[in-house]
């Protein structure tokens, strides 16, 4: 299976960055703008079995994703895994550490790209190219809000 891993060092508390984190809110702030991403429906704060409604645009078609949390420790784990989207399979991972300068966060995406015919023009190496984008960005954003 696909997978992309990143390791994002933000010099701000762990647990500071992880409330953060856990409130959807401001995920939205955290994805690129050519994503056009929506939040539809979300908690105020994430939990075990929370359900998250995206809608995004993204190779010329918008898409509306459903995401589950699947496992939460609190300030260690976040899962979040796609119930309905475009993806044939896409677990979200983030590990959360504190460390001398303030947090890291392990992330790692399992997936498996769409069937299909978007299959044939989306591969698992576009999408490897999008995410390193995707958590560039999002590793930049977070370093602006905390930094």
């Amino acid at each position: 299976m696909p997978h992309y891993t990143a390791t994002l060092e933000i010099a701000h508390p762990l647990a500071e960055l992880f409330t953060f984190l856990t409130r959807p809110k401001n995920l939205v702030q955290l994805a690129p703008p050519d994503l056009h991403l929506e939040l539809l429906t979300a908690p105020d704060n994430l939990t075990l079995g929370s359900r998250l409604v995206w809608k995004g645009r993204r190779w010329g078609v918008s898409q509306q994703m459903t995401h589950e949390v699947a496992r939460f420790d609190h300030e260690k784990l976040i899962v979040v895994e796609q119930k309905k989207g475009p993806f044939a399979r896409w677990v979200h991972s983030n590990h959360f550490e504190a460390t001398a300068a303030g947090t890291r966060i392990l992330e790692r995406i399992e997936f498996d790209p769409p069937g299909g015919l978007l299959g044939y023009m989306v591969t698992a190496e576009s999408i490897g190219k999008d995410l390193e984008k995707l958590l560039a960005y999002r590793e930049k954003k977070l370093k602006e809000i905390f930094g």
